[in-house]
């Protein structure tokens, strides 16, 4: 089990296209030194440093905002799931919340992946428009805002972030748990990379 001031080198495998490219598999990869008190974000900081200070494929013009990293070989997501997320606020989601580092030591071929962000999802009702104007060869931009102006689908200033002004409602701890945001959580003492008979629980 990791004490909560022992660091951990984590492998990182950098995945920027649409897959990781095994055969330089190696140049892709670097590591970073994690403890249970970094933040989400402080790991993505962390990352960026290292690849700004790679010295075969240094990568000097990417930011946390713009990453995305998983963990595992089920390649868990952590933190934000696409561009201008505000499900979870990554400087308050930090790793002793999870068993990654307890993981790391038995399986040190573990790690994270970091990638790009994916594009912000389309607003409410906007893809099942614009896919039905396609199909019928219309233009969808303007099935939209035919359809925004009907009232068929909410108009961009009545809703919350990422697409409009109005105040986000965080999910329960709960939600975010089954929404994958958030760690499950477990029983006092127990973790789940030495006990695997325990059951989890979902409260806080």
């Amino acid at each position: 089990m990791v004490e909560e001031r022992q660091e951990v080198e984590v492998p990182v495998k950098r995945v920027f296209g649409s897959r990781a490219l095994d055969d330089v598999e190696a140049a892709f990869r670097c590591s970073v030194r994690l403890a249970p008190s970094d933040s989400i974000r402080d790991v993505k900081e962390k990352i960026c440093d290292a690849l700004r200070s790679s010295t075969e494929f240094p990568v000097s013009n990417i930011g946390p905002d713009e990453l995305m990293i998983q963990f595992g070989p089920i390649d868990r997501k952590l933190g934000r799931q696409y561009v201008g997320d505000p499900t979870v606020d990554e400087s308050k989601v930090f790793l002793h919340m999870y068993s990654i580092l307890g993981w790391v030591e038995r399986f040190p071929e573990w790690g994270l992946s970091v990638s790009f962000l994916p594009p912000t999802p389309p607003a409410p009702g906007v893809a099942i428009h614009k896919a039905a104007a396609m199909a019928e060869n219309k233009d969808p931009d303007k099935a939209v805002a035919d359809a925004r102006r009907n009232g068929e689908i909410p108009h961009i200033k009545q809703l919350a972030a990422p697409w409009g002004p109005k105040p986000y409602v965080a999910p329960s701890a709960e939600q975010l748990v089954e929404m994958g945001y958030a760690p499950v959580t477990y029983p006092a003492g127990f973790s789940p990379s030495l006990d695997r008979n325990a059951s989890a629980s979902t409260t806080t």
